[in-house]
């Protein structure tokens, strides 16, 4: 156990930090997280599985600013951990991801908290003309930023895999279909929350062709998302070529006045 909660720790650490380092590379979300910890801990189809099903949740979980609704890499990394360790079904993943990713925002604002305390040591190093000190504590700021919560994974997958197991073995067979039940629903939410900040009405017909390719024709998502791509990338050179169009007349139309301007300065 304790090997396992070294592989998990680095991996926490390691999409934390990437987030911070690396201009978001999306490497903190759930469908990486999740690949990354079966990985590390030898089951990485079961892994892509729980991402899978995590990403579909969170999919319209956005971090805005200081607003930060759920952790999302804490969250997939622990669940799918603790998922992989006890041998659950992908709906404990479900039930495991939310009350975490929740829980470790406190962390979060809490090293906020830490860091911008520490701006006006920064800004008095800078006055002082120590840069090399400076750019010390930006790295030293940088890299800390993960440790917190790599951490929290080795402790917790040290000391609360048993826990968590003990507690999913204790769990009705009904009450287990009930949570298998709801990890259907929750995607349909992850659904729901992004379309409300993208729903427009020029795009609407999209939607309902999709849902009627799978609900009535009963293509694979894979198989949906092609066609939803080739679509796009039509869509994307097609309105490329229409502005480049427009630009091109416009500029030819441009160029008459412009000359006539002058011949008429001369006439004059």
């Amino acid at each position: 156990m304790l090997t396992s909660a070294l592989l998990v720790a680095l991996v926490m650490f390691l999409v934390k930090t990437a987030d911070h380092t690396l201009g978001q590379p999306l490497i903190e979300r759930p469908l990486i997280c999740g690949a990354l910890v079966g990985l590390v801990l030898g089951d990485l189809q079961q892994g892509i599985i729980i991402g899978a099903s995590l990403e579909l949740i969170f999919l319209g979980t956005i971090t805005i600013g200081g607003s930060v609704p759920a952790d999302l890499a804490v969250g997939s990394v622990l669940a799918t951990a603790f998922t992989i360790l006890t041998h659950a079904e992908p709906a404990v993943a479900v039930a495991l991801a939310l009350p975490i990713s929740l829980l470790a925002v406190f962390v979060y604002q809490v090293l906020k908290l830490v860091y911008t305390a520490l701006v006006e040591k920064y800004d008095a190093l800078l006055e002082e003309g120590r840069d090399r000190a400076a750019l010390g504590l930006t790295l030293g700021m940088t890299f800390f930023y993960g440790i917190p919560f790599a951490l929290i994974a080795f402790f917790g997958i040290l000391f609360g895999t048993d826990v968590i197991r003990s507690l999913v073995e204790s769990i009705p067979p009904t009450v287990m279909r009930g949570m298998t039940a709801v990890g259907g629903i929750l995607p349909a939410l992850g659904f729901a929350i992004l379309l409300k900040a993208l729903w427009n009405r020029n795009i609407a017909a999209f939607f309902f062709i999709g849902f009627a390719m799978a609900a009535y024709l009963q293509l694979p998502i894979m198989g949906i998302a092609i066609i939803a791509g080739s679509v796009a990338v039509y869509l994307c050179f097609n309105e490329f070529n229409q502005l480049k169009t427009n630009r091109q007349a416009a500029t030819t139309a441009a160029t008459p006045a412009s000359a006539d301007d002058k011949d008429g300065f001369f006439n004059d």
